[in-house]
């Protein structure tokens, strides 16, 4: 073992300063799926195994972090704790060992930000811009890398949500002593005074009234006000009369119109939140992936109700319901458009994180939904195995019928396994107990030509009993064991949640609020109207890049380098009293213990 290896594991910060300093390093394990010729050639797997968990152990030491990432160790600790989570997943066998050094990394990061004495120190760790990848302005951009890290527990930290709270806020504090009954109460007052909102928005964006109507909390009452509208235009055009419809565009229809123009501007304002997060991120976050499924839904509706407006002028536009082709686009875009429909309004659920009772349980779902993942796994092995078995077994009686000899009574052969599409049908609904216990019969045709019965005909005794039994075990492997033990992995994730709920509800918080706080925009549709800040946000754009402003292109670059200098100074000299005041009070713990 090298001895600043074992400096660094014993947490001696002059051994490691004095080792680092003559020279001695450690050498950083190769990427886990690296194939160069040294991993290659390596033929004592165990030894190495050892070597780099013992060499990730000396990398996680906070002594060996504060010593050689001083400047920003709150980002070295994202990056390794990231890194030691893609080591676990790839070396199972160490996968524990890994998880645990992951876990201490994280919550050294924490332990810098309980050092952290006043507000404005707070600001001065957030203000940094290293590691972030956000394209926007944004005041507290460390905060979106933790975000982007899933540093859970720095992102709950009690100091962070403070300060992302008076953000959040602002000036409002009357909204905290607001009872629950006006405060469920008070989108529909922002409703009425959104006129007001988008006219200051629109002329005079620089006042304190327009600023103030455009805090973060007060654009949500905004977005959620005019989704609520949109909601209300979908009700009213999902029970509309049909009777009267015809094929193509309703064009005369308000309400389908209102939509049209709802869909427009909500893919205008997830796209401007595309080209400012990225693809990654914006696509790591799964409510935008939602909401882009839900667009291209209703986009795709659109545009089969106009080829259906334009199929109209070649057919018969009368041509009543009960002709149209399976495919007909009519049909395509009634479809798509109720799915799209049952998306938008589950789109509420993205607003039950900020709830403090509501918010784990919502967390808890979406945790949930990756239990399903896994159950429906040996879900389609189980459906597949049983659906060709079965399937084989009664295809040949298809459409069979067995006459009574003695009463005349004719029984078919049930469709419930003679095709592979019935077979399926009726496992799935067996999963739910909802298949007739009749399924299984095997009807042996004893009809003969003339209408009389064949009595030589013989019942497949063996066949049926064998129907009987896979059936009866696919409905044990699936109702007694499989979905038993969704429901208890379902309830180990709930339980897991709930003891970590005040990080997990609080970083599901935390999304929402960087949502809201990122765009700047007035709730759709009115974000397609022009505004001043936009009309100038363009213009400095044009300007800037025009060669007869590239001296005041060159000094807004020169000011703008200052200003991250100073940020740049600010941060390294609170990062210096982080650490001293890190190491003191560890060293207060060791002479109490």
């Amino acid at each position: 073992m090298k001895p600043l290896l074992l400096a660094a594991l014993c947490g001696r910060y002059e051994t490691v300063d004095f080792l680092l300093n003559r020279g001695h390093k450690l050498q950083r394990p190769h990427p886990p799926k690296c194939m160069c010729d040294e991993c290659l050639a390596m033929d004592n797997v165990v030894a190495a195994g050892t070597e780099k968990l013992n060499t990730y152990r000396a990398l996680s030491s906070p002594t060996y972090l504060c010593r050689t990432s001083a400047t920003d160790p709150i980002l070295a600790c994202f990056r390794l704790h990231d890194e030691l989570l893609e080591r676990g997943a790839y070396e199972q066998v160490y996968e524990t060992a890994y998880t645990s050094l992951a876990l201490q990394v994280k919550q050294f990061a924490v332990s810098l930000i309980v050092n952290c004495r006043t507000s404005d120190e707070v600001k001065v760790l957030l203000r940094n811009r290293d590691g972030c990848k956000f394209r926007g302005a944004f005041p507290y951009p460390r905060l979106i890398t933790a975000m982007d890290h899933k540093q859970k527990e720095f992102v709950g930290h009690s100091s962070i949500q403070q300060l992302l709270e008076s953000v959040w806020i602002g000036d409002w504090i009357e909204w905290k002593s607001y009872s629950t009954l006006r405060k469920c109460a008070y989108p529909a007052w922002r409703l009425l005074m959104l006129p007001l909102t988008i006219l200051l928005a629109v002329l005079a964006p620089s006042t304190s009234m327009s600023r103030d109507s455009r805090l973060p909390i007060k654009r949500m009452f905004d977005n959620l006000a005019m989704y609520c509208v949109f909601l209300a235009l979908l009700f009213v055009q999902s029970n509309a009369d049909r009777f009267e419809t015809r094929r193509g565009m309703p064009i005369d229809s308000v309400p389908w119109l209102l939509i049209a123009v709802f869909v427009i501007s909500h893919a205008v304002e997830k796209i401007k939140l595309r080209l400012l997060q990225g693809p990654q991120r914006f696509f790591g976050n799964l409510w935008n992936v939602f909401d882009t499924v839900k667009l291209t839904l209703f986009t795709v509706a659109y545009l089969a109700w106009a080829v259906a407006g334009l199929q109209a002028r070649w057919v018969d536009d009368d041509l009543d319901r009960k002709y149209w082709h399976w495919a007909d686009p009519q049909l395509v875009a009634e479809g798509l458009f109720a799915v799209a429909t049952v998306m938008a309004f589950l789109r509420l659920l993205f607003l039950c994180r900020l709830n403090y009772y509501i918010g784990p349980m919502q967390v808890s779902l979406g945790k949930m939904l990756n239990d399903f993942g896994k159950f429906a796994t040996f879900l389609a092995i189980i459906m597949v195995a049983f659906t060709c078995g079965l399937g084989t077994l009664y295809s040949p009686y298809k459409d069979m019928e067995r006459k009574d000899p003695e009463t005349g009574q004719v029984t078919r052969q049930e469709d419930s396994f003679v095709t592979v599409a019935d077979t399926f049908k009726t496992l799935f609904w067996g999963i739910f107990c909802m298949t007739p216990l009749e399924a299984p019969n095997v009807v042996v045709g004893s009809a003969i030509a003339g209408g009389d019965a064949d009595v030589d005909v013989q019942s497949h005794d063996f066949t049926q009993l064998v129907g009987y039994g896979l059936f009866a075990a696919f409905e044990v492997m699936m109702v007694i064991v499989m979905l038993n033990m969704l429901i208890a992995s379902m309830s180990d994730t709930f339980q897991r949640v709930a003891d970590n709920s005040d990080y997990e509800w609080l970083f599901g918080r935390t999304k929402v609020y960087l949502d809201y706080m990122l765009l700047d925009d007035l709730p759709p549709p009115f974000n397609l109207l022009p505004t001043v800040t936009g009309v100038m946000r363009v213009m400095r754009r044009l300007l800037s890049v025009s060669a007869g402003f590239e001296k005041f292109r060159d000094l807004a670059d020169d000011a703008n380098d200052d200003d991250d200098g100073h940020h740049q100074e600010e941060y390294r000299v609170l990062m210096v009293q982080l650490i001293k005041r890190y190491f003191i009070r560890m060293a207060q713990i060791n002479r109490s213990d």
